[in-house]
C-alpha cells in the first residue's frame, strides 16, 4: 500500500519488456482508497499514493476483490497475476477464496507475488485477537497465532493492517490471515513465483505464503528490502523464473 499502477509499471518496466517482447501484456490496476506513501517509495515517486484497503475488515477487503472482479469482467480474461505487498496479498487471497469454493477451476493460472504479506481470509474475523496475543508474546487458546504471521508487524506502534487502539473502539472485527496451519485444505494449487528481500520487514510473511502454495512454486531471493530490485542480474532471474512458469502453463494447456 501507499504506491500506485503507475509505479508498479515503473519498477517491473525492464522485465515487462522483455516479457512484452514475446506476446505477453501487462494490465495496471489502481487501488480505489487514498493513503499515505511508502516510505521507500515518496523519495522518488510523487502520488497520488493508494491501496486496496486501509483496513483489513470483512466488507473492505471483500469490496477490494469485487473491484478486482470487475476488472477482470471487463478486461480479462487473465491468464496469470502479479501482485506487490497489499496487491500480491489480495490477489493470493482472492485465489484461495476461490479455491474455497471452486476447487475444481483456478481464477488465474498462474500468480507472480514479491514483497508479498500474507492474504486475509474473508472467513476469519479473529485477527486484532490473534496480533493482541503475538504482540504480548503471550499467545491463548482462545486467539493462537503461528509461525511468521505478524513478522515485520510485531513491536510496533501502529504495525501495518492490525491498527490499535483508536481503532479498536469501532468495534468493527479485522480478518484473520491465511496460515498453512489454520488452513490445511486450502491451497493455490497453480504454479507460482515468488520474490523475497532478505531485508524485508515482510520477508517471514513472504516465505509463508509460499506455503500456501501446493503447485508449482518457485522463490526467488535477492539482497535489498520491501522493493523489486532493478539490477540486471536480480532482472535476468525474475524474467527467466516469469517465462518458466508461463512455459509450464502453456505445456498444461
Amino acid at each position: 500500500m501507499g504506491t500506485n499502477s503507475g509505479i508498479f509499471e515503473a519498477q517491473l518496466g525492464p522485465i515487462c519488456a522483455q516479457l512484452e517482447a514475446h506476446g505477453h501484456e501487462f494490465v495496471f490496476v489502481d487501488g480505489q482508497v487514498e493513503c499515505d506513501g511508502a516510505d521507500e517509495i515518496k523519495p522518488y515517486f510523487p502520488g497520488p499514493y493508494l491501496c486496496y484497503y486501509n483496513l483489513p475488515t470483512h466488507d473492505r477487503v471483500k469490496q477490494a476483490q469485487e473491484y478486482i472482479e470487475d476488472v477482470i469482467d471487463e478486461e480479462g480474461p487473465f491468464d496469470g497475476v502479479i501482485g506487490f505487498s497489499q496487491g500480491a496479498a489480495l490477489a493470493s487471497s482472492m485465489m484461495l477464496e476461490h479455491a474455497k469454493s471452486n476447487p475444481l477451476n483456478d481464477l488465474f493460472k498462474l500468480g507472480i507475488f514479491a514483497g508479498a504479506s500474507l492474504p486475509f481470509d474473508l472467513d476469519n474475523n479473529t485477527g486484532i485477537g490473534q496480533w493482541l496475543s503475538a504482540n504480548s508474546k503471550n499467545p491463548t487458546k482462545e486467539s493462537p497465532h503461528f509461525e511468521g504471521e505478524f513478522d515485520g508487524e510485531l513491536g510496533e506502534d501502529e504495525p501495518p493492517g492490525f491498527p490499535t487502539a483508536p481503532w479498536l473502539a469501532t468495534g468493527e472485527p479485522l480478518l484473520g490471515r491465511y496460515h498453512p496451519e489454520k488452513n490445511p485444505g486450502t491451497r493455490i494449487k497453480v504454479p507460482t513465483l515468488h520474490m523475497i528481500g532478505e531485508r524485508d520487514q515482510y520477508a517471514g510473511q513472504s516465505q509463508v505464503l509460499a506455503r500456501m502454495c501446493a503447485g508449482d512454486s518457485t522463490v526467488i531471493r535477492h539482497r535489498e528490502g520491501h522493493s523489486i530490485p532493478r539490477d540486471r542480474q536480480f532482472q535476468n532471474k525474475a524474467i527467466a523464473g516469469m517465462e518458466r512458469i508461463i512455459q509450464k502453463v502453456q505445456f498444461r494447456s
